[in-house]
Order: C-alpha cells, then structure tokens, then sequence
C-alpha cells in the first residue's frame, strides 16, 4: 500500500531520515490529510516506495506510536489513532487548513476564603514595588550589612558538623523546647512578659501568627477592632476570614479607648488588634492609663487582645515600654513577637505567646497549617541566644539605628522643616512624616522615584481617609550618608510638588 503524500526527504538536511518520515508523517495527521483510523502502509511497502531501509521507517513509526500518534492491531496493521495526543492534552490540533478555536480555561471554583483574600488585595498600597532605587526609605527594613554573617555561618556549620536526628526529621508544631525556653527567658528579663515556655509557640513570622489567630479565634461575620491606621497585613488576615472590621482611631497616645464603645456597635468584637509599643504606623506608644483602660473595656466585653510588638527593642529615647501583656492578669492578651526586624526578615521566624486556654487549639492550627517551622533554623537561633550573640547584637543594632534615627531627624530638619509638620520620633525603624500642604501622591512618588528616592505614602493604611498626606518612611535600611542625600533630595522634589499645587489652587485646578 502506497502513502498518498508528498513525503520527500532530504539526506542533506543534517536532520537524520528518521526524523524527517516522522515529522512529516505527524504534520500530515495534525493538518487531517491522514485521516483519524486511517490505515498506513506496512514499514516494508513504505520503505520501498521511498527508497529508505526498512529499519529507518521502523524507527519513524516506533517514534509515533509511543506518542500516540498512531496505533499498531495485530494481525491487521498499523493505523492513525482517532484521537490525536495534541486533543487530549487540549493542544488544539488543526484540521484541514482551519485553526481551531482558542481554548479559555475554565476559571477554578475558589472558596468564600479566597474570594475575600484576594478581594483584601484592592487595600494594599499601590505604591510598593521591586524597583530598586539608592535612596529607598521602604520602612521595616533592619540594617541587613551588619548582621553578623560569619558568624551565623560558623553556627549553621557546627551543627551540621555533628548533626543529632531532630535535623532531618519531624519537628514539634509548637517549635523547637530549647529555643522556647531561651524565647521565654529573653521576654521576661526584656519585655516583662509573663509566660511559661509551654505558653510559647514559634510561628514563621507574625504573619503567620495573625493567620493562625483568625483562624482559631473568627467564626464567618465576627467584629474585629482594628486601629486606624493600621497594619494592612493585620487587617487582611481577619477580613480573609470573613471577620468585620472595626475602626478605631488613633492619637499621639495611642488606642482611643474612649471610642471603642462607639467604634464595637452591636456584638462584643472577638479580638482587638493592637500595636502599643509603637503604633503603626504612627509611631505613637500607647500611654499607661489607656492601656489598663484598655485591658478593663476587653474583659468587661469578652473580647481577646492581640499584641503585636514587632519592633519595640529599639527605642532611643526615654525608658523601655513594657509590654501589654505583661500587664494583663486574666489572660486576655496575646503577644506576638518576630524576629525579622532585629536580625534579618528571611529567617521567617516569630513567635506567640499563648493563654493557656488558646495552646492546644493554635498548636494544633500550626500543625495543620505546616507541621512546624524549620528545626535547623530554630537550632541555630537557639545558639545565637544562649552564648549571648543575640544581645550583643541587638545592643550593636541600637547603638547603629539611635545614629541613623538622629540623622534622620536632623536631615528632617534641615531639608524639609518648611514643608512638614514636626515628626514624632523616639523608637522603631520608621516615622510617619505629615506633610504641611496637599500633594498629589501618584506625581509625587514618580518624581522621586526619578531622582532615584523611594518613598511610601500612608493613606492606603487608613480606612477613614486622613486629613493631610503623610509618608510612612523607614530609616534604618540606609547609611547615613544615604539618608541625608536622600532627603536633600526628596526636599527639591516636595518643593517642585508644593509650587505646582499653589500654582494650580490660583488657577483653579485643585489637586488629585
């Protein structure tokens, strides 16, 4: 039987003959000029019509057969498969000249939780991207240069060097005992948190830790209070988990605790999320009277407290502020700690310490979530505790970021005084910079970003919208040097801003 096709080949093509026949043999197929169970001619007929060894058409059938392109019934001969493997893996196999229509895959069925998920990220700031820029004042970044690398390496090396089981096999939910016993030593002395190592549980991050929170403690429609402004990462957590959400504002004390009966309307919320040590994105430390008033409103509510401290170890003024927690006499408070701000934010590690009540339900979440954190990481940490490197370090980061806070104020000053309204400063790894006249934000992020100066406006952090604009600007991430350009810098560009907008007010513009 002869193959009705033009199947010339070509020994000079540098393409084996095999290859050819096969090639050939499947664009006929695919284009429908051999017919779906259409019968081909045996390797013996085709060889001789082409003038090729049989072993070379052998070897070209062989190929399409184990792509499914044709198949072999025995005692009858070898035939084109009905259906093409380009259709079963919905390829869009052409026929006779015609394309065939473009596929549209079929949108997944997602749950109630990923539709509010991804809902929450409308809120996020637009202005976060992975431009790198020289003058980045991206807030929550720790001076990364001098973590000490060598000797986290020797750490990680020693005990790799004699390595025990618990390395490579499965840890505890609730984190490595060691480490939890150093955890629990350090917040007492430093924090004056009250707890027992069985009250800690080691999570990956403090996002992780408000997952594992609303998940535990949010049933589908329950209130949340949550600070205006406030930490988007927070607020997303809840809302993803059907939560409703609560604003309650804030002051240059904190929590108004005063409008928390007017902000909770209807149902005791199950959890208020707060930021004492220094609100963010504020800055503002939350005064004593409005933290014992606090902690009365939430028990004569039922309401469960979280605290996130996620960088009260700097402070540069003043004496430490000790925790909420350790206040607290009923258990109703919950701390959440990290680590990614005193030592580097890719170690991905945190921690919570729990009410005894909550212990089994939030270990058991962790489980669920993903088994434990990893041991290695947590055995290397626990090192870096017990032989003082962590306070050593921390002592150096404060000496670094009192520097870099000075600096960054004086530089405030000087460069920018006229055209921002004094900043509240003292702690942490960020200040809130409130401009004195209105701006339009988009042009203002693009004109600096053009002078190579990254910068983070904070209206996408309120959900009531603020009355100035105002910038959200980290310090700690630059050198000196770097902050004082900078900011001269980001004065010229404020300044340019400042002429447009008054010009435009005269010509009855207005701003975006």
């Amino acid at each position: 039987m002869a193959l009705e096709l033009p199947l010339s080949l070509d020994d000079q093509a540098g393409l084996p003959l095999h290859r050819q026949l096969y090639a050939r043999i499947r664009l006929a197929i695919l284009e429908g000029r051999l017919a779906a169970g259409s019968r081909l001619p045996s390797t013996r007929a085709l060889a001789a019509s082409l003038r090729l060894s049989r072993n070379t058409v052998a070897t070209a059938y062989d190929q399409l057969l184990a792509e499914g392109y044709i198949t072999a019934r025995s005692g009858s001969g070898t035939y084109v498969c009905e259906t093409p493997p380009e259709e079963l893996l919905h390829i869009g196999a052409r026929t006779a000249g015609v394309p065939a229509a473009p596929l549209v895959p079929a949108a997944p069925p997602l749950s109630a939780w990923a539709h509010r998920a991804l809902a929450g990220r409308i809120h996020e700031s637009p202005y976060r991207s992975d431009q790198t820029l020289p003058y980045d004042f991206r807030d929550g970044r720790p001076a990364v240069d001098h973590f000490p690398t060598d000797l986290w390496r020797r750490l990680i090396t020693r005990r790799l060097r004699s390595p025990d089981l618990t390395q490579f096999g499965y840890g505890p939910s609730s984190g490595y005992p060691p480490l939890r016993e150093l955890v629990t030593d350090y917040l007492r002395r430093a924090r004056a948190v009250r707890c027992v190592p069985e009250q800690v549980l080691i999570v990956n991050g403090s996002q992780q830790a408000l997952d594992l929170l609303a998940r535990v403690c949010l049933d589908l429609g329950d209130s949340v209070v949550v600070e205006d402004p406030g930490y988007l990462g927070a607020r997303r957590a809840f809302a993803a988990q059907g939560a409703r959400l609560l604003s309650a504002p804030v002051d240059s004390a904190g929590l108004m605790v005063d409008e928390l009966d007017l902000a909770a309307h209807g149902p005791d919320p199950r959890l208020i999320y707060v930021t004492p040590s220094h609100q963010y994105p504020t800055g503002a430390v939350m005064s004593l009277p409005r933290r014992l008033a606090l902690l009365r409103w939430a028990r004569a509510h039922g309401s469960l407290v979280l605290e996130d401290d996620y960088d009260s170890e700097f402070r540069y003024t003043g004496r430490p502020v000790e925790a909420l927690q350790g206040l607290d006499h009923g258990d109703i408070v919950v701390y959440i700690g990290t680590f990614s701000k005193v030592l580097f934010p890719s170690l991905r590690m945190g921690y919570l310490v729990l009410p005894p009540a909550l212990v089994e339900a939030v270990s058991t979440a962790k489980w669920l979530s993903d088994r434990y954190t990893a041991t290695l990481e947590q055995q290397v940490l626990a090192d870096f505790f017990a032989e003082g490197h962590f306070d050593r370090h921390l002592r150096a980061m404060r000496q670094v970021y009192q520097i870099r806070h000075d600096t960054f104020l004086e530089a405030l000053r000087r460069e920018l005084g006229d055209l921002i309204l004094p900043p509240q400063g003292g702690a942490g790894l960020h200040a809130l910079i409130t401009l004195r006249e209105p701006v339009c934000m988009d042009a203002l992020v693009e004109d600096a970003a053009a002078v190579g100066v990254g910068i983070y406006p904070a209206h996408p952090y309120y959900l009531c919208p603020p009355d100035r604009s105002s910038l959200v600007m980290g310090f700690t991430g630059l050198s000196e040097t770097a902050i004082e350009e900078g900011l001269r810098r980001l004065g010229g560009v404020l300044r340019k801003a400042a002429r447009t907008v008054d010009h435009g007010l005269k010509a009855g513009v207005g701003t975006a």
